[in-house]
């Protein structure tokens, strides 16, 4: 999970929040294909704004952060909008199954309105874990998040420990540029990033 940088909302949706003013989310449906598309484009770098997992626009689908059946007040908040695969095994559809009150989504980590990065990190085998250091609040937000989203079943652990493979065994000489680059359309870029983050700690220390 990273930070989701959102912005101004894309001009149909605006117009269509405009003139429809008693409209609920299920009269959407031949807007939202072009909402995604721009979310997905503009905002999140073609990855699900919690797993990291590349994304497609026929795999994918806009998830209301704050669920719609708890904060029917923000139905049309842009910064509630998340786009996010399909897969009811993990992601915003296994959120929504677990979470239950409007206490329990207001304790998850919100990727839009903090930087989500600085509560977890990758470890070798691909499974995603809390920093050392939180206080105990953010330590119960963060683990809580990845029971919530199930950022540890086993397909996503095992694509990062892929991606994390390559760069620690097949890229050892490539730049960090390059290694960026090379591995865009893979996803899950906080994986690289926090590779990269080591590397170069570790040769500032020699």
């Amino acid at each position: 999970m990273r930070k989701v940088d959102k912005g101004t909302p894309s001009e149909s949706f605006s117009e269509f929040v405009k003139t429809h003013p008693q409209a609920g989310w299920a009269d959407t449906n031949d807007k939202s294909h072009a909402w995604r598309e721009y979310m997905l484009s503009c905002e999140q770098h073609g990855m699900s704004g919690y797993t990291e997992e590349p994304l497609h626009l026929n795999r994918s689908h806009i998830d209301h952060f704050r669920k719609r059946a708890l904060f029917s007040e923000l139905i049309f908040d842009w910064n509630n909008l998340v786009v996010d695969g399909v897969d009811e095994t993990y992601g915003a559809k296994f959120k929504d199954k677990y979470v239950k009150s409007r206490v329990d989504n207001n304790r998850l980590i919100n990727p839009v309105i903090e930087d989500a990065g600085r509560f977890f990190k990758y470890e070798l085998n691909g499974n995603i874990s809390v920093v050392s250091g939180l206080c105990q609040s953010d330590v119960d937000r963060a683990s809580y998040t990845i029971k919530a989203f199930n950022l540890n079943d086993s397909s996503l652990s095992q694509r990062r420990k892929t991606i994390i493979n390559i760069v620690l065994d097949s890229f050892v000489d490539l730049s960090d540029e390059s290694i960026l680059e090379a591995l865009e359309k893979e996803g899950f870029r906080s994986v690289v990033e926090q590779l990269l983050d080591e590397r170069k700690q570790e040769e500032d220390s020699k």
